[in-house]
């Protein structure tokens, strides 16, 4: 998924909000596409062109210390090369 690549230090609210955007994206969706329409096939339609647009929009995404699908990072991580410890009973 794409949460990870979010703000780090906010990643329980994007998680939430991203969860809650999904439960209220298919409630919209359930009335924007399969209740008003009369043509038993029409809804398919759209929701197929809708998942297809979101599908095939996929590849410009891009952040500059991972990169994207097609594009090199712009910034090299600060602790390439380096050791690094991990204090896991710190508080």
């Amino acid at each position: 998924g794409i949460v990870p690549f979010m703000n780090r230090k906010q990643l329980a609210v994007v998680s939430a909000l991203v969860g809650a955007g999904g439960n209220l994206g298919a409630v919209i969706a359930g009335f924007a596409f399969y209740n008003p329409i009369s043509d038993p096939l029409l809804p398919f339609k759209l929701h197929s062109a809708y998942v297809m647009f979101w599908a095939l929009m996929s590849p410009v995404y891009y952040w500059p210390e991972h990169g994207g699908m097609f594009w090199s990072p712009a910034a090299k991580p600060e602790l390439e090369g380096k050791k690094v410890s991990v204090d896991i009973n710190r508080a």
